[in-house]
């Protein structure tokens, strides 16, 4: 056995996972079968017994997993009353919101306040004022909370994010009990990354202070969004993260130089000293402890005088991440940076050896080979070394992003080396700071050039409309599949080590690769988007066809930016050929304004259809104001708008769209009264979306269908439907039993919020629907609500019951 910690590295990540997700029975069988095939082994090839420690990671782990989850004991209870506690422990980190400040405690002592059992547990307490420094022991009382999770698809699972850094729980301060400054170390070093943040801000630009801080220290907090959606965009967002790579080099760099002066024991204890401090004073990323343990293990090697395996020293660093944290597992930076350097071990060795790189492209002798052909092959090399990165990781950036940035082949070519002199300089900017602020002015010159540099790059790229393939999230089969066929290749290249198979098994990954997409898995999805109280619903057909009705929430904040956009991302759209605006309120639309300020290289919205309404009407002023504020908006971003009356239609294959209301000439008293309402067909399947119509809005549809019947000499157009959007969140002023009992809908979906001051959906409504035998669908309670219509049937999935 070569590899065993490899192995090790192998078990524990499968004990983690089995333990997490599968049952206990599935648990002790793959352990029985891991154990027998283990003897089989020993028994075959005569290796020494004691290896059996490394495949006894299986149920260690298992069983460190079980204890981690006790702490989790509360998760998912604390929303149904208030839970007071008091908590004790030492402030790791403060971050500043536009709400006020997320206090971090790390190992905190909860004590609840007669309702449960005391625990320890990472928790970050929200406060409006800051109330002590990092570094600081305090004992506070606390409404402890459970972070969100998501109820929609693409949605950001913040209780998944937050347990994976070893933070369970979320509070709100109520008290404050004792405050003492810290005297320890480890308070010492919080208090020293705090103020490096300060002279950061002072230094730096707003912007550039953000990222330097991300960069230098590991906090996020002072990012602006735009420049986060930017890098990511363009495939560099791994800059903004402490940067394994050069903490790696940085540390290896001052060990190999101390130990010429100091001696190897001292220098590896010296060493070990400073770049565990670091480790402490950015928060224990992942990638960072990753880099750490590996500099470790190296040092250690070093010191023994032996050669350290990358491979080996990996798995170490992955079974010992697992063993203080096992939800390090569901942590994407975890796999990001695990499987990065995997695959400069497994893959860079396949595409790029002494004698050829991309398999077959041979290699000049260095002898004979001129100054530019040799800058030529070197660029080749870190666009290859860059390739089996993403080679390696691209399903797990699918599943973040749900876009390929091609572009970022040829960025990081410039980007990465740059990165030593921007940790150099704000290194030194922050020492520097310390004594200084003029010093530190000189020393942030160099990193603030290089990220406007970085900044001018990625602008200059996003014009580029190819330079980001959007895919969507593709669907765990497919992603096991990519990595079956990879792992296939790596083993029968080291059996082999045949290149004409090597090209074969290369061209069979990216066959497979094509098929990692989105995949609306019908003929046609809609999905009822939860926004809170508002509207947004959105339509896939298999032909490509992407529609959205609506999007705005008065309740959630940023709901386009933050539900609508990254539901759209998850789904791989890249264009909204359609985007229906029932009126103008702002629970219907004040997220549309954030896609319009959202498009760019990789989202674009096609046409805006509109209500046709005659504006010499008198109406109430702030319903033709907002009207007016969406069309100056539209007409100044250059987006199509066209407008919709009793009618009109659009058709792509067998996708139809049309209007039913408003006809011409309508006198409408408010905005719902006009409020635009379209009937959704597919084949046989139906839906009639209301917007906020009323009854007024109701009876007017239904003697317009009667008259255009009678004209045409046909049976009324809607007899029934299969799916009634419910009218005005289910108001009681809407969804009259003259309305329900023509429509006769099959089910009907409602869209409002948790607790809503509106008290929507009113008991009248539901009442009305239950006599008429329609399946009432609620997004308060059940969030996302997919339709999947498909062969002329269809299904209603609830996203809340989907993920239990």
């Amino acid at each position: 056995m070569k590899r065993p910690f490899f192995v090790a590295a192998v078990m524990s990540i499968a004990a983690v996972y089995l333990s997490l997700y599968a049952k206990l029975y599935i648990v002790i069988i793959v352990g029985i079968m891991v154990f027998t095939g283990f003897l089989i082994y020993l028994k075959k090839t005569g290796i020494p017994g004691f290896y059996v420690i490394f495949i006894m990671m299986f149920p260690i782990m298992c069983l460190r997993t079980e204890v981690s989850m006790e702490k989790l004991c509360y998760q998912g209870q604390l929303s149904d009353k208030t839970h007071i506690a008091y908590v004790n422990g030492y402030i790791a980190d403060i971050k500043q919101s536009e709400n006020g400040y997320a206090v971090y405690i790390r190992n905190a002592f909860v004590m609840p306040d007669s309702w449960g059992r005391q625990f320890k547990s990472g928790l970050v307490v929200y406060s409006e004022k800051r109330f002590a420094n990092p570094g600081d022991e305090v004992k506070i009382k606390v409404t402890l909370k459970d972070f969100n999770i998501p109820s929609n698809e693409g949605q950001f699972n913040a209780r998944k994010y937050y347990t994976s850094l070893g933070f369970n729980y979320c509070a709100d301060l109520s008290d404050i009990v004792n405050i003492q400054s810290g005297s320890s170390y480890i308070s010492s070093i919080y208090r020293f990354a705090d103020s490096i943040k300060n002279i950061y801000q002072n230094v730096y630009s707003e912007q550039n202070a953000g990222i330097m801080q991300s960069i230098v220290l590991g906090d996020r907090s002072g990012l602006d969004d735009d420049v986060k959606r930017m890098y990511q965009k363009n495939g560099i967002s791994h800059i903004l993260a402490i940067s394994a790579l050069h903490v790696s080099l940085v540390g290896m760099f001052i060990y190999d130089w101390l130990k010429k002066k100091i001696g190897r024991i001292a220098s590896a204890c010296f060493s070990t000293f400073l770049i565990i401090s670091y480790l402490c004073m950015t928060g224990y990323s992942a990638s960072a402890s990753r880099a750490v343990i590996m500099i470790l293990v190296y040092m250690l090697a070093d010191v023994l005088g032996r050669t350290s395996d990358m491979a080996n020293t990996l798995g170490i660093a992955s079974v010992i991440l697992l063993w203080i944290n096992p939800y390090n597992l569901i942590n994407s930076a975890f796999w990001l940076s695990f499987l990065a350097v995997a695959g400069i071990i497994y893959i860079k060795p396949i595409l790029s050896d002494d004698k050829t790189i991309l398999i077959y492209i041979r290699r000049p002798d260095k002898k004979n080979a001129g100054f530019f052909q040799l800058i030529l092959f070197r660029i080749a090399d870190s666009v290859i070394t860059g390739m089996c990165v993403t080679i390696v990781t691209l399903p797990v950036i699918l599943i973040i992003s749900g876009q390929i940035p091609v572009i970022s082949l040829f960025l990081n070519v410039i980007v990465i080396p740059l990165m030593s002199l921007i940790m150099i300089s704000g290194i030194f900017t922050g020492i520097a700071g310390m004594l200084s602020l003029e010093a530190a002015y000189f020393f942030a010159g160099a990193g603030g050039y290089i990220l406007d540099f970085y900044y001018k790059l990625c602008s200059l790229s996003s014009h580029f409309k190819y330079a980001v393939i959007v895919t969507g999230t593709p669907d765990t089969a497919r992603v096991f599949l990519y990595f079956t066929v990879l792992i296939i290749w790596i083993c029968v290249h080291v059996i082999l080590m045949n290149k004409k198979i090597d090209a074969v098994c290369f061209a069979l990954l990216v066959c497979v690769l094509t098929g990692l997409h989105y995949n609306i898995d019908s003929d046609m999805k809609i999905a009822m988007l939860d926004v809170g109280q508002g509207d947004s619903i959105v339509m896939h057909t298999k032909e490509g066809m992407n529609v959205l009705f609506d999007g705005g929430s008065t309740s959630k904040k940023n709901v386009g930016r933050y539900t609508i956009y990254t539901y759209l991302k998850y789904c791989g759209v890249r264009s909204l050929d359609y985007v229906f605006i029932s009126h103008p309120d702002k629970d219907h639309v004040n997220g549309i304004y954030e896609l319009i300020e959202l498009c760019d290289n990789t989202f674009e919205i096609g046409t805006v259809v509109l209500p046709g309404i005659r504006r010499t009407t008198a109406v109430k002023k702030q319903a033709g104001d907002d009207m007016s504020k969406l069309e100056r908006t539209l007409k100044a971003t250059g987006i199509n708008v066209v407008y919709a009356d009793a009618g009109d239609s659009i058709k792509s294959g067998e996708f139809s769209v049309e209007c039913m209301h408003p006809c011409k000439g309508y006198n409408y008293e408010s905005a719902n009264d006009y409020s635009a309402v379209y009937l959704v067909e597919y084949g046989d399947f139906s839906m009639l979306m209301t917007g906020d119509a009323e009854k007024k809005a109701e009876k007017c549809i239904v003697e317009d269908a009667n008259r255009m019947a009678g004209d045409a000499g046909e049976s009324a157009r809607f007899m029934s439907v299969n799916i009634l959007k419910v009218g005005h969140h289910g108001s009681k002023g809407a969804s009259s039993e003259e309305f329900l009992s023509y429509v006769k809908p099959e089910n009907a979906l409602i869209s409002c919020g948790a607790g809503n001051s509106y008290g929507h959906p009113h008991t009248e409504t539901l009442q009305r629907l239950s006599g008429i035998g329609a399946k009432v669908y609620r997004t308060d309670e059940s969030g996302e609500i997919a339709v999947r219509v498909r062969d002329g049937s269809y299904k209603i999935e609830a996203f809340k019951a989907l993920k239990g």
